[in-house]
Parts: structure tokens; C-alpha cells; sequence
């Protein structure tokens, strides 16, 4: 646990456990929790490579309950032991409970059942851990009575206070949640951004950075911009990985590299949108502005990077000068461009989808050494990069070309070159994804692969599927 150790010690200020020596008058240690056992041997995910986020704040269920308006699902004072007794249960330590002298992974609280800011029944069973940090596993009395488990067989973490829909970890004295594993606060928590239960912390502060950052809650409103299981690598300046390097190398070539990562954004606290934004780590959503409907007070919206010369580039920055660095900044993510739009282009009568062009101010030409092509129009998305997926369930196409034709497939038409890489797309369909097809237009003897083709293209063939772009 040696890389943790400059953490936790910033950390013990945050309460980063009870016991032994530092127990207050009244509060003992249980005997079957040992007092050296802290829990922090279960923080076993490094930070030090690709680190798979996703969408869900406290899980795919638990961001579905909670009848407290605004709020997701949250746990009151007041509990039943598993022989009836009435007690009173509070957030304890770095991410654990405590019931009298009963504290984290205590048997003691197998059994025991909590109650919902709305009246909900959870049951709990001690899974590991120690008095810091302690993991259960969660069961849900539904309307018939029974319990069903909430976190699909994984276990959760206790988390201070109370969430915001908006993605807001409130401070809430007598008030607490759960994350289930999978979920960004689950995964924080393992990744050793521990929130304890000061709200004034910087452990609490760069868990809230690292949940938005995990979710690429790029606005601070609770929206998520990231798929389930896209890899991100992290930095920091709190000490749990390596801080940002001096400075961050944007994109030379396009399409950029798709097997290298890229900075992305830099993460602040509290209710801040990303301090900036250098791209976003799916590029499926449209330009235009971001964050109409931020949180109150913010201090301004987030440029989209794509569209608006007002947009403060990450790459631009270099992070250990003071005044470059945006005030409250603590985390810093990289990640792939996991998708490219396809655009299509025209040059006389050969019409080509391709990631190669790009939209912006001037338009980057997709072939500048092969005269001027015009913009006709978008269409879906390619996958660059297979990091976090199966890649059976995908295929590799190519651009080829001959004079006069370009065409991006999975196979060159005869006579064509293959002139490189494109990304994938999807054998089977799914419901989200439209139909990736290759035309061929008889008059003109121009291939063209596109999800829908203009007057005079006949169907040839189903490329495979991608997805469109998304609608915000």
C-alpha cells in the first residue's frame, strides 16, 4: 500500500478512522473488527494506467430510486439489528458505519435493516473490509416483501451525506448513501479518493472532482457524456497517482492517433463544470453551446471546444504555473478518441465518407493533396478504439482508393489500394445502431459506404453498423 501512504495521510484529518488510541470516551473497538484493521488493503485498483469509468453515480438501480425530490436514495438515522432491536446507525471514518461501539465490518450489522429518506428498507450483510473502510452488500424490500439485491451481486461502499441529482455530494449530518460496485462513486472510493465526512476536506473535494471526471459530467448538472467501461487515465494533485505533466500534447494529425490517449479536461470541485475542456471523450455529441442549463451561479458556461473560439484548451495550459492553472483544479483525465464522426465529402462525381475531414474553423480538408473536396453532409459514427470492449463484436474497415474513387470498407473493391486505417464497426446490430452500407452508383461507377445514400446509389452490401450521432 505504499503508493497510498502521502494520501492517507493527508487524509487522517478527514476522519480517516476511529479506534484504539484515537477513539473518543464511549466509543470501543470491537473485538471482531480488529483495531488494526483499517480496510484500506481492500483499495486494490491502481491508478496507474487505464482505469474503466461509466455512467451510473451510485449504481444502474440506485440512480433510479429515491422519492426525495432531487435527491437519489438516501439512508436516515434509524435502523432494526437483525433481532429487532432499534439503533442508531452514522457515516463513519473514510467510508464505513457505526453503530455505538460497533463500527465497518463488524458482524453486528449483518442483518441489520436501514431506512430510506422515504420510507424504504435496506438490509445489510457485511462483505469486507475493516473499521475505516468497510464494503456491504445491499437488499431492497420491494412492495410483496421480499429482498431483492440492489447492486447485481457486487457489494457498495458507504458515502457521507447525501447526492443532488445534479451529480452534488451535499453534506448531511444525518444522512448517508451507498454506491454499488461499478458505479463512479464506488470506483473513487477504490481508486483511493477517499470523501470521509467533512465536506471541507480535500478528500471530499477530489472525490466530487473524481465522480465528475468518471462520468464526464462535463457541466456539473449531472448529465453523463461517457459510455460504460471507456478508458480514462488519471492524474492529480492530491497525491493518489502521478500529477499532469508540464504540458499536454494536443492532436498534430487528423484523424489523431488511435492508439494513443489524449488530454481531455481538468476536473474542479463542488457544483464547478470541468475547468476545461480540450475534446470530448466520445465525439458523438453535436457542436454548439454546452451547459444551458448549468448550475445556478456557475461562473460561466463551457465552451464546446469544437465550435467556440472562446474555449480554453487544456492542451494550452501548463499546469504547475500558478496563474495558468484554473482555480480549484484537482484532477486531470487523458482518454482516446473512442469515435470519430464520418463525414461525407465530394470532388466532382466521387462522393467518400470518411473520419479523415473535419468540421471546424477553417474546415480541415479530408484529402488536401487531392484537390478540393466540399462538404455534403454527416452521417454515423466509427469506433477508433476497441479499449474496454469485445472486439469480436467488431470489424476493422479501411479507406481504399483508385483514381477517381475512394470508398471506406471492409474489403477493397477490386482494384483498389488500401490506404489505411478508418476504425470499426459492429457485426450485429443493436438497438441504438443504424446500418453502415456500401452503394455503388452504375452511371458514374462511384463506390460510396454511407448509412443512407443519395438518388442514383444502388445497395450493395451491409458494411456492418454504427451508431448515429447524438442528439443533446
Amino acid at each position: 500500500m505504499g503508493r497510498h501512504t502521502g494520501w492517507l495521510a493527508v487524509l487522517a484529518i478527514a476522519g480517516c478512522g476511529i479506534g484504539g488510541d484515537d477513539a473518543p470516551a464511549g466509543i470501543e473497538s470491537p473485538s471482531s473488527a480488529a483495531a488494526d484493521n483499517d480496510g484500506h488493503d481492500q483499495l486494490e485498483v491502481p491508478v496507474d494506467g487505464m482505469e474503466a469509468q461509466g455512467q451510473y453515480l451510485l449504481g444502474e438501480t440506485l440512480d433510479g430510486l429515491g422519492l426525495d425530490p432531487g435527491y437519489h436514495v438516501n439512508l436516515t438515522k434509524d435502523a432494526v439489528t437483525a433481532d429487532g432491536s432499534a439503533v442508531t446507525v452514522v457515516f463513519d471514518g473514510s467510508a464505513s458505519l457505526r453503530s455505538g461501539s460497533h463500527r465497518g465490518a463488524d458482524p453486528y450489522f449483518n442483518g441489520m435493516v436501514l431506512t430510506g429518506a422515504a420510507g424504504a428498507k435496506l438490509r445489510l450483510t457485511v462483505a469486507r473490509g475493516g473499521y475505516d473502510v468497510a464494503f456491504y452488500r445491499l437488499e431492497l424490500r420491494g412492495p410483496t416483501g421480499a429482498w431483492t439485491d440492489l447492486c447485481g451481486g457486487g457489494d457498495a461502499v458507504p458515502l457521507a451525506g447525501k447526492w443532488q441529482r445534479s451529480g452534488f455530494h451535499e453534506h448531511a449530518p444525518d444522512r448517508f448513501s451507498f454506491a454499488c460496485a461499478g458505479s463512479v462513486g464506488y470506483k473513487c472510493t477504490v481508486w483511493s479518493y477517499l470523501a470521509g465526512g467533512d465536506d471541507t476536506s480535500l478528500g471530499w473535494r477530489a472525490h466530487q472532482a473524481c465522480t465528475r471526471m468518471a462520468r464526464a459530467d462535463d457541466c456539473a448538472n449531472g448529465r453523463s457524456h461517457t459510455r460504460e467501461g471507456t478508458r480514462i487515465k488519471i492524474y492529480d494533485f492530491v497525491g493518489v497517482t502521478a500529477p499532469p505533466p508540464l504540458h499536454f500534447d494536443g492532436v498534430g494529425d487528423w484523424p489523431p492517433n488511435a492508439n494513443r490517449m489524449f488530454f481531455e479536461a481538468a476536473w474542479s470541485d463542488g457544483a464547478h463544470p470541468a475547468s476545461c475542456l480540450g475534446r470530448f471523450r466520445w465525439q458523438s455529441l453535436p457542436t454548439g453551446p454546452l451547459c444551458p442549463d448549468s448550475v445556478p451561479n456557475s461562473p460561466q458556461e463551457l465552451p464546446d471546444p469544437r465550435s467556440d473560439t472562446n474555449a480554453r484548451y487544456c492542451d494550452d495550459l501548463a499546469w504547475p504555473d500558478p496563474g495558468a492553472m484554473p482555480t480549484g483544479a484537482l484532477l486531470f483525465n487523458e482518454s482516446f478518441y473512442n469515435d470519430l464522426e464520418l463525414h461525407v465529402w465530394a470532388n466532382g462525381t466521387n462522393l467518400v465518407s470518411t473520419v479523415r475531414g473535419l468540421l471546424e474553423q477553417p474546415i480541415r480538408q479530408p484529402f488536401p493533396n487531392a484537390g478540393t473536396f466540399s462538404h455534403v453532409a454527416r452521417d454515423g459514427m466509427l469506433v477508433r478504439s476497441l479499449h474496454g470492449v469485445d472486439p469480436a463484436q467488431f470489424l476493422e474497415v479501411h479507406l481504399y482508393g483508385k483514381p477517381g474513387d475512394l470508398v471506406v470498407a471492409a474489403v477493397a473493391p477490386p482494384g483498389f489500394d488500401d490506404l489505411g486505417f478508418e476504425g470499426y464497426v459492429r457485426i450485429a446490430p443493436t438497438p441504438r445502431t443504424i446500418a453502415f452500407n456500401l452503394y455503388f452508383n452504375a452511371a458514374t461507377h462511384d463506390y460510396l459506404s454511407a448509412s443512407t445514400a443519395p438518388p442514383g446509389y444502388a445497395l450493395q452490401s451491409t458494411i456492418g453498423y454504427i451508431l448515429p450521432a447524438e442528439v443533446r
